[in-house]
């Protein structure tokens, strides 16, 4: 039967809030955001890269690639498919798929093309034997055999799916565009939302058949063509060049070596590499491997610049300067890429200059925190620091931050990650050491555009520039508990830009391992959906972390595309080519703790990626960073408090840079000053690395220029599979093992639910979750999941970490507002009239308040915000005495055992006169006599409130 959301009863009562679900609807919608799309009636030409051209992994004979624009032509049609490998009813409606696919090539030849994009994890052989099975099965009777059609694409970066089904638009599902490329349909296929196979009976997956016959028929038929019984003018000679070798199986044909290269190294220490090649025809019938290597010892053992040289990050003589300092506990630093784009010229009741200097954000491991220092290296300097209202999950511990700096990258600009930034957690969902963990944790990735509910205040409302603000994250994914390091990747393909590389130091609990996060398309800030993502584990990449808190160091080279890993715990740096490996099988058997259970979100194990050890013998390394000319490659040295640079393309060290300091960690380049900034543990401090001289002798390249033309060589030879880091005797395994390195921990909180509503927006998550207002069992080993808090909307509960999780000033308390946010009872807020003559005295939730009907109790500071044109106001004790002013932005008053019993505030021409507490001296909580309340629903009361 079909399956029913849990909270339909919800969705019904609550208006403007609906889920895509299986309709047609397009552009689809959100929980009532309208997502851009490509519909019917529009060109693919206008909002699809249809130039792309897309290699073709089956049938392996006859096409070998194309572009969506090779199929536009007078009287051609083309029929694409959105089908997830995981899916049942994707499973079920593939087999029809391909025997109409197949029927109406037969019919037309080429003027008819189909394409299944293949995506979910699985390998092409699998899912071709999958749909040609299913195809014999549901029509058994029939003689059309899917052969030459359709065209499986491996769509691992999800580019067909996000140009043509643009999630939440639902799947299985299909487009068909006529000769000029234009969507002439677009819809849901009769299976969507069957939970099993059995479910969608082989009578309903066939409707299918009629659905697309009768849209190919009525579009064939528009240029005067009657149906033909054969290929006719359209050979089917015209795509596939050569018959299928049916059993016949290809020779392998092996060339002879070359002789072995020259070193890659010309002088030196450092250890190089010689290879030989040959030529190696026969595809998967030939075990013969085309290239060997072998280490090799430069005949120059001392280069003539080893004592003089200098690289001109650091000239001939260079200094350690100071550039800001009060952190807690810094760990990694890393440079926003549109300066002032976050802060504008106001926020927090501060002024800021966003086209003065540069921006660097700090990563805080104790606090959980990143403090924004603008306007770096200005007069106008300043630093400000902001966290998650959810810290103690989303941004606990963390121990690396990277921006997606790729500007210019050709995306959609609705769908570009430029300005996002991710954070990684070394923590393993432990709340603070409140709860025992559970392993559910991982990347958090964030917006730093501060508009569109990315930056809130308390309550979950756009923040306004004279109160404190919050990070809203955009999304996060579970897979790399005790995550150390993290590294955007530059690439363009992707059609979000989101794709990020992590250090999972739990790994399979015995050592930690390389994940891929393409976070694709986020689920946006106040939604918890996470169904569209793909995760993509490398257990045979094992990495080694360092003590708890020490950050790894992780940075792409957007050219070589080579991920640079600073290994803590076994004193090396690995390299490995972020283009390479191979599905080898799901994750969710081995690793079952993923973030969600649905088809559209990929989590695989891949293998046989290319890999090597770059320079060992490193104490501690930490930090990474690329030079700016792609050249050099800066690992901070912690045990030390060196920080050494290598040349990339030999791994050669060049030199040393002495900081005289004992806990470096994360560095960076500016990138406008293309000066080297890092940061120290012990001191809290940012520094920079500041040539004093400029370099009069660079460092002459160590690389054998033979050595690199004899590379070119090769390649030309043997082809894209040549590499001198690939093993070439890897295949990868698809067998899943009977082991769990984990226990799946959200079995009934949501997480885990193959209903696409429990992760969607506030209104639908689970109505159970409004009983956890009354749980009480908040012990470090009880039954209570807080992971199940978190979705069910609880930023104020007794069982969080430190003040009940929220962010009062000292001594308030909280109170919860569900999915929305949460009030504190030491804020209040003055607003004026729009022509200054009145003051009214607010709740932060808008409801007028009485000063005179309340009381400030003691050892509290209270967050007056004044909010107006020109609005000040300032306070005082009753005798007089000046407890500070403000204007558009807090005003802080700490009412503690020497305060007097009334305060004085003059807000503008007003005067208002506040009690404080007479009666006690250990702090309390406001008291007020004629309300009960602060207008907002409780669903978490700590206190009694006014």
């Amino acid at each position: 039967m079909r399956k029913f959301s849990l909270i339909l009863s919800l969705l019904t009562i609550i208006p403007g809030v609906s889920s895509q679900g299986c309709t047609n609807t397009c552009p689809p919608i959100n929980f009532g955001t309208v997502v851009p799309s490509l519909c019917e009636g529009e060109s693919a030409e206008d909002k699809a890269d249809v130039k792309k051209v897309y290699d073709v992994c089956h049938p392996s004979t006859g096409m070998k690639s194309f572009s969506f624009q090779d199929f536009k032509g007078s009287g051609r049609v083309t029929v694409i498919s959105n089908f997830y490998i995981g899916c049942n009813a994707g499973r079920r409606e593939s087999g029809v798929f391909a025997h109409v696919a197949q029927k109406y090539y037969n019919l037309y030849g080429n003027r008819t093309m189909f394409v299944s994009s293949l995506k979910g994890g699985s390998s092409c052989d699998m899912w071709a034997n999958i749909y040609q099975g299913d195809a014999k099965r549901l029509f058994p009777d029939s003689n059309i055999v899917p052969k030459e059609m359709p065209l499986a694409v491996s769509d691992l970066s999800f580019e067909i799916r996000d140009d043509f089904f643009t999630t939440p638009f639902g799947h299985p599902s299909y487009v068909v565009l006529d000769g000029e490329l234009n969507v002439r349909h677009k819809f849901i296929g009769p299976c969507c939302g069957y939970e099993r196979y059995s479910d969608c009976t082989a009578d309903i997956a066939k409707s299918l058949d009629e659905t697309l016959s009768t849209h190919l028929d009525e579009i064939l038929a528009e240029d005067g063509n009657e149906l033909s019984t054969g290929n006719g003018e359209n050979s089917i000679d015209d795509v596939f060049d050569d018959p299928p070798l049916s059993d016949q199986e290809e020779e392998c044909s092996v060339g002879e070596w070359t002789a072995w290269s020259e070193c890659s190294v010309r002088c030196g220490s450092a250890t190089g590499i010689e290879f030989r090649y040959r030529t190696v025809q026969g595809g998967e019938n030939c075990a013969d491997v085309p290239v060997e290597e072998r280490p090799c010892t430069p005949t120059t053992q001392q280069c003539e610049d080893e004592t003089e040289g200098c690289v001109s990050e650091i000239g001939s003589n260079y200094k350690i300067m100071t550039v800001a300092s009060g952190f807690d506990c810094p760990r990694d630093v890393a440079f926003h890429p549109t300066p002032g784009m976050h802060l504008g010229i106001h926020a927090e009741g501060r002024d800021f200059f966003p086209d003065e200097g540069e921006e660097a954000w700090v990563l805080n491991g104790y606090n959980h925190s990143v403090s924004i220092v603008a306007s770096l290296g200005t007069d106008r300097q300043t630093t400000i620091s902001r966290r998650d209202r959810g810290y103690y999950h989303y941004m606990i511990n963390a121990t690396a931050l990277a921006f997606n700096m790729v500007q210019n990258s050709g995306r959609r600009p609705d769908r570009d990650g430029f300005n996002y930034w991710g954070v990684c957690n070394d923590n393993r969902n432990t709340y603070m050491e409140a709860k025992e963990p559970n392993y559910f944790m991982g990347p958090t990735l964030y917006n730093s555009d501060p508009n569109n509910f990315n930056l809130v205040n308390r309550l979950g409302e756009v923040c306004a520039d004279d109160e404190e603000c919050f990070f809203l994250h955009s999304d996060m994914l579970h897979e790399s508990p005790a995550c150390i390091g993290i590294a955007h990747d530059p690439e363009t393909i992707s059609a979000y830009g989101n794709v990020y590389w992590a250090f999972d130091s739990t790994g399979n609990q015995k050592e930690g391992q390389l994940v891929r996060f393409d976070f694709s398309q986020p689920h946006g800030p106040g939604s918890m959906d996470h169904s569209v993502a793909a995760i993509r584990r490398f257990p045979q990449i094992t990495l080694a972390r360092g003590e708890d808190g020490v950050h790894a160091g992780m940075v792409v080279h957007p050219e070589r595309r080579e991920l640079f890993v600073a290994e803590p715990g076994a004193n090396q740096i690995t390299v490995v080519n972020v283009n390479s490996g191979t599905f080898a099988r799901t994750a969710r058997e081995e690793y079952p703790i993923y973030s969600n259970a649905l088809p559209s979100f990929e989590y695989s194990i891949y293998e046989c990626a290319d890999k090597r050890v770059f320079a060992t013998g490193i104490d501690t390394p930490t930090g990474l960073a690329i030079s700016p000319d792609g050249k050099r490659l800066f690992v901070a040295e912690r045990a030390s408090g060196d920080i050494l640079v290598y040349e990339i393309a030999t791994a050669s060290l060049l030199t040393r840079i002495n900081t005289g300091l004992e806990k470096i960690g994360g560095m960076a380049f500016s990138p406008v000053s293309e000066q080297l900034h890092f940061v120290d543990e012990n001191t809290n401090t940012l520094y920079a690395v500041t040539a004093e001289k400029e370099c009069s002798k660079p460092f002459e390249s160590r690389v054998s220029s033979s050595f690199e033309q004899e590379v070119i060589k090769a390649k030309e030879v043997v082809g894209s599979s040549f590499s001198l880091y690939h093993d070439y005797t890897c295949v990868a395994d698809p067998v899943v093992p009977d082991a769990a390195f984990f226990d799946q921990v959200h079995t009934d909180t949501g997480y885990a639910s193959i209903d696409p509503n429990v992760q969607a927006d506030m209104t639908g998550m689970d109505p159970t979750a409004a009983l956890l207002v009354n749980r009480t069992d908040c012990g470090y080993t009880s039954e209570l999941n807080f992971d199940a808090l978190l979705l069910g909307g609880y930023y104020c509960h007794r069982c969080l970490p430190g003040r009940q999780g929220a962010e009062c000033d000292a001594g308030g308390s909280c109170t919860n507002i569900q999915w929305i946010g949460y009030t504190c009872d030491n804020e209040f807020i003055f607003v004026s009239s729009d022509d200054g003559r009145t003051v009214e005295m607010q709740y932060p939730n808008k409801t007028v308040v009485d000063p005179s009907a309340i009381t400030l109790s003691r050892d509290m500071t209270y967050r007056f915000t004044i909010r107006g044109k020109d609005l000040e106001a300032c306070a005082t004790h009753k005798g007089g005495t000046n407890l500070g002013c403000a204007s558009n932005g807090p005003l802080f008053v700490v009412v503690d055992s020497e305060t007097s019993p009334m305060i004085n505030l003059q807000v503008g021409s007003a005067t208002i006169d506040i009690n404080v507490d007479t009666t006690q001296d250990d702090g309390g909580d406001v008291v007020d006599d004629t309300q009960s309340d602060n207008g907002a629903e409780e669903t978490s009361s700590s206190s009694p409130q006014w």
